[in-house]
């Protein structure tokens, strides 16, 4: 009779496993999610609590976990050509984490959490359909994860323009180091610098209009 789902040998497995893959992470990209995945987490929640009495109370403490991930993301594949899980399931748990805080904590919360999930999905959706079409790549797939939640709370406006964005400079820049003899190209920096420019143009729209 096989041991039931949540038997101790079972769970000795899943611990098992996750070690063996904390070693892996560590081993290949210099990052344990032992310790990336906590920082991210508190990091995240105390700038949410310090931004609460503001209107920037998720999206500037995304902004920065992003900037912080984001860089060491497009470091990574510009080099080697891969969007590390090391760095991209800190981030993601980091605005998730924010993102719950913030359902609770604000009387819209659930309105902003119900939003972000919903585009963070049709944003994951996109990258599958040209996961798929063998457009991209399963690397770049999981990093739409923490750009839709990224651009989220932003509205399906921003996210497209993010998109188009990505898509327009990855496309000439694949297609420079085409004629260069190159098989490949990095799509991740061009995601990440798409996804930020446009929150930041958002961000600082917002502002304006608070100030104003």
């Amino acid at each position: 009779m096989s041991p039931e789902p949540t038997s101790p040998r079972t769970g000795h497995r899943a611990l098992s496993f996750m070690k063996s893959e904390a070693a892996r992470m560590k081993a290949s990209d210099g990052m344990s999610p032992t310790l990336s995945i906590p920082l991210s987490i508190a990091g995240t929640l105390l700038l949410v609590l310090l931004m609460q009495d503001t209107i920037m109370l998720y999206q500037m403490p995304a902004m920065a976990l992003s900037l912080v991930f984001g860089a060491l993301v497009s470091i990574k594949d510009l080099k080697a050509r891969r969007v590390p899980d090391a760095y991209t399931l800190p981030w993601a748990l980091g605005l998730l984490a924010a993102l719950i805080l913030v359902g609770f904590i604000v009387p819209q919360g659930p309105q902003i959490v119900g939003q972000t999930l919903l585009l963070a999905a049709v944003h994951f959706g996109f990258y599958a359909i040209l996961l798929l079409a063998k457009a991209t790549s399963m690397g770049d797939l999981k990093l739409s994860i923490p750009l839709g939640l990224l651009l989220g709370p932003l509205g399906l406006g921003p996210m497209i323009w993010a998109l188009a964005l990505a898509g327009i400079t990855g496309l000439v820049h694949g297609l420079i180091l085409k004629r260069l003899g190159h098989r490949t190209y990095p799509a991740a920096p061009h995601m990440v610098v798409a996804a930020l420019l446009v929150s930041t143009l958002v961000i600082l729209a917002e502002l304006s209009t608070a100030l104003s």
